[in-house]
C-alpha cells in the first residue's frame, strides 16, 4: 500500500474474570444505541454475485483481477439495463423454519478456505462484491448473507427471534448446506457484533477479523461518533418506530431499488451523490474521490438491495446492536484480529481499544493514515489472509 502504516501487535491470554463489561469507558451508560449508522450515507457492506466465477472482461480491479461489470461509454447512463439482473443477483436457501436466507459467494470459488463476511448497516449480501477481488487474491471463498428482513432474507416471525443468536443459527444452516466444516469470520463497522456472535456460538469458527468494528454500544456509548450516527443510534434505541418511518420515507422517495431498476440513470445519480456525501471527511473523502466508479456502484447497489423489503430489516438490526449483544466479550475464546485506522472519523479508535481490553486473544493493528472506509477496502485482503492461516480443508459441494 502506498499509505504508510504502523503495526501494533499484541497477543493476550487474559483471565476472563478481569474487568466488567458493564463499566463504560465514557462514564455513565450512554442513552444512545446503534442502528443504521448514518443510515443514508454510512455504507460499508459486502456484495452480490451468485455462485459463479467473476465475469471476464471489463476494467481491471485493484489486484489485477477482472472487475465484475464493464463500463458502457456509449450508453446514456454509465449503467446499462443489461447489467441490472447481475448487479442485483444472489441465491436464497429455504431454512428449516420456512424462511428464505439470501446469500452470495465470491472470490476463489474452488478454494477450501471459507470466510463468512459480516457487512455494515445498511448493507446487503451484495457488498461482498466490493471485496471479491481481494478474496480471489487471498485464495478465499467469501460467503455473505442478508440479515433478517434484508435483501432476499425473510424477516423473523416474532420480535423475540430478532437476536444475534438467531443470525448465527441461520448462517449455520447455510454452511451445513454448503458442507463447510471449518471457517473464519470477518466483520466490519456495525457488522462486528454479528461476526463476534458467530465466534461465540459456532464452534466451527477458527479466527475472527474485525475492521473498524463498533464496541458494545450499550456500554461504550456513541459520544465520540459523528452527529448523524449518534442521532440514528439514539432513535434506534429510544424510538425505533420513528426511525423506521423516517428511513422508509427516504427509501421510498430516493433510495428505491425499483426506481433504479426502472431507470439506470437514477442509480448513476445516486452513485454521484455517494461520492459527494458530506458524511465522508478527511482521509475517507480523499479515498471516495479517487476510488473507481465501479466500486462506488457496488456499494450503492448493496445499499439499495438492503432496502428491498423496506427499512425495517436495517432498523431492526440497529436496535439489536444498541442493546446487550447476549454474550460477554471475555467469553470468546477464538483468536481475534483487530484493525483500525488512526484517521477514522466514523468509529472512534477507542472502540477497538475497548474490544482489545475485553477479548481473551487479540492481535491489534492500528494503521497510520487510514480512515473508516479506506481501511475496510484497502485492508480486507490482509484480514482475509490473517484469519485463514490455520483453516482446515473443507469438502467442495456440488453447486
Amino acid at each position: 500500500h502506498d499509505t504508510p502504516s504502523h503495526w501494533h501487535a499484541q497477543s493476550n491470554a487474559r483471565d476472563a474474570g478481569r474487568g466488567n463489561e458493564g463499566e463504560s469507558l465514557n462514564g455513565p451508560i450512554a442513552k444512545m444505541g446503534g442502528s443504521a449508522a448514518a443510515v443514508l450515507s454510512f455504507l460499508p457492506s459486502l456484495g452480490p454475485a451468485t455462485v459463479a466465477p467473476l465475469p471476464s472482461g471489463g476494467a481491471e480491479g485493484d489486484d489485477g483481477a477482472p472487475s465484475c461489470f464493464p463500463y458502457h461509454p456509449d450508453s446514456p447512463s454509465k449503467t446499462s439495463p443489461a447489467d441490472l439482473p447481475t448487479l442485483f443477483s444472489g441465491c436464497a436457501l429455504r431454512l428449516t423454519d420456512g424462511r428464505n436466507l439470501g446469500y452470495i459467494i465470491v472470490g476463489d470459488l474452488n478454494s477450501d478456505r471459507v470466510v463468512v463476511l459480516c457487512n455494515g448497516n445498511p448493507g446487503s449480501r451484495l457488498e461482498a462484491r466490493v471485496h471479491g477481488n481481494a478474496a480471489y487474491a487471498a485464495g478465499v471463498r467469501l460467503v455473505c448473507v442478508d440479515r433478517q428482513g434484508v435483501g432476499l432474507s425473510d424477516p423473523v416471525k416474532t420480535e423475540e427471534q430478532n437476536t444475534l443468536k438467531q443470525f448465527v443459527s441461520d448462517v449455520g444452516e447455510l454452511l451445513d448446506h454448503l458442507c463447510v466444516d471449518r471457517y473464519s469470520v470477518v466483520g466490519y463497522s456495525t457488522g462486528g457484533p454479528a461476526a463476534l456472535a458467530l465466534s461465540k456460538y459456532d464452534e466451527r469458527v477458527s479466527r475472527v477479523g474485525l475492521l473498524a468494528s463498533v464496541a458494545p454500544l450499550a456500554v461504550f456509548g456513541t459520544n465520540d461518533m459523528p452527529l448523524e450516527a449518534r442521532f440514528m443510534f439514539f432513535l434506534s434505541k429510544r424510538a425505533p418506530g420513528l426511525l423506521t418511518a423516517l428511513v422508509s420515507n427516504r427509501v421510498g422517495n430516493h433510495l428505491s431499488r425499483n426506481k433504479a431498476i426502472a431507470d439506470p440513470s437514477h442509480l448513476d445519480r445516486l452513485i454521484e451523490e455517494f461520492s459527494v456525501s458530506r458524511v465522508w471527511q478527511g482521509t475517507d473523502k480523499e479515498f471516495v474521490d479517487n476510488v473507481d466508479w465501479t466500486k462506488r456502484r457496488l456499494f450503492m447497489v448493496s445499499t439499495l438491495e438492503a432496502f428491498r423489503q423496506g427499512a425495517k430489516g436495517c432498523t431492526d438490526y440497529g436496535s439489536l446492536i444498541t442493546d446487550h449483544w447476549g454474550f460477554l466479550l471475555a467469553t470468546i475464546d477464538k483468536p481475534v484480529h483487530l484493525y483500525h485506522g488512526t484517521k477514522d472519523d466514523t468509529v472512534p479508535i477507542q472502540m477497538t481499544e475497548y474490544l482489545e481490553s475485553r477479548l481473551q486473544h487479540t492481535e491489534t493493528r492500528f494503521i497510520q493514515g487510514q480512515g473508516h472506509l479506506s481501511l475496510i477496502c484497502r485492508y480486507m485482503g490482509q484480514a482475509l489472509k490473517d484469519v485463514t492461516t490455520d483453516l482446515d480443508c473443507n469438502p467442495q459441494v456440488a453447486l
